[in-house]
């Protein structure tokens, strides 16, 4: 009986610790306003951006510029110490269509969070896009949706636009 109480005492503590783990990246597609916990995701291969409809949001989310050399700065924030807020980020994908169906790994991080953050706050993040990736979503045709998944399993999608240059 003791086996078995302690047994569900482990696996309740476990989950209870995944669910309060969090660290995701800003903007966030979907999310207007200050990104709070409620609003971290679970991406996967099957859902890239977790739960977020991208079709609703890809036209009024914040969108980050992409500068000329085809990099961009995002903000990443944990909500928790630990492996499980990791700020650092383990695999990112970029889909050029900005529609969710298309992701395609390549995008290198060059500046990155902590692993195993001693204390909840942000960090600022370099990604370099892909050389020629062109950016064919949204109403205007110049937007991309790049998916950020943390060493912690937490992360989300971002926004990015590449202007055109006025050369």
């Amino acid at each position: 009986m003791f086996a078995k109480t302690a047994l569900a005492a482990a696996v309740f503590l476990g989950l209870s610790l995944q669910v309060s783990a969090h660290a995701g990246i800003t903007p966030a597609l979907g999310v207007s306003g200050t990104f709070i916990r409620a609003n971290v995701q679970r991406p996967t291969a099957a859902a890239p951006c977790g739960t977020i409809d991208i079709a609703a949001n890809i036209n009024n989310s914040t969108a980050i510029p992409v500068n000329p050399d085809g990099t961009f700065g995002a903000t990443i924030t944990d909500f928790n110490a630990g492996l499980d807020g990791s700020r650092e980020i383990a695999s990112v994908s970029v889909d050029p269509t900005a529609t969710g169906a298309d992701f395609a790994t390549g995008p290198t991080v060059l500046t990155n969070g902590d692993r195993v953050p001693t204390a909840v706050g942000s960090q600022p993040l370099v990604v370099q896009l892909p050389a020629g990736t062109v950016c064919t979503g949204g109403l205007a045709g110049d937007l991309c949706l790049v998916s950020f998944v943390t060493a912690g399993n937490f992360g989300n999608c971002v926004v990015v636009q590449q202007v055109a240059d006025s050369d």
